[in-house]
């Protein structure tokens, strides 16, 4: 079975990789827009950029199941969080969705992003760590390489396979 995964991230690649590694299933990745804004700041918005994405990477690839992954902002009362989001959707339409941990963000942080920079831009700012977005992930530095991006995506992904194989 070919699962095809919405973007060329090598976390998000490496994530599903992982955790599809003993079930036979050949990954493909492909670049997909996620037709939200680059820095979603929602639950909801970051929701809908991993569904986009699993549905985009269906119709350009010729997979059984398309993935997306999104990582976004939340805020939930005074506090802000980083949160990812992913999709799973199967060639016959059914849809299965799944979020992962939320690491709250400092406030020098959060009002850089509110102003408008981007997640990744702002930690690269404040570690000096340059595509971090690719690897640890502002989660891992935040939790001071406890949790990984990685990590909180192979979650994910273990979410909407589980919920995935409930409905076969």
């Amino acid at each position: 079975m070919i699962v095809a995964i919405g973007s060329k991230n090598p976390t998000k690649v490496r994530a599903l990789q992982h955790v599809v590694r003993e079930m036979d299933f050949k990954v493909v990745a492909k670049s997909v827009t996620s037709s939200v804004s680059s820095q979603p700041l929602s639950d909801l918005e970051t929701m809908q950029g991993a569904i986009n994405r699993a549905q985009e990477v269906l119709k350009v690839t010729t997979c059984h199941i398309g993935i997306g992954l999104e990582g976004g902002i939340t805020e939930v009362g005074n506090f802000a969080f980083v949160c990812n989001w992913g999709a799973l959707i199967d060639s016959n339409g059914l849809k299965c969705v799944a979020s992962g941990g939320l690491v709250e963000l400092p406030d020098g942080i959060r009002e850089e992003v509110n102003a408008g920079k981007e997640l990744s831009e702002v930690m690269e700012k404040y570690t000096r760590m340059t595509n971090n977005d690719k690897t640890v992930g502002a989660i891992g530095i935040l939790t001071n390489g406890l949790v990984t991006r990685q990590e909180v995506y192979e979650l994910v992904v273990k979410s909407l396979f589980g919920q995935y194989f409930n409905h076969e």
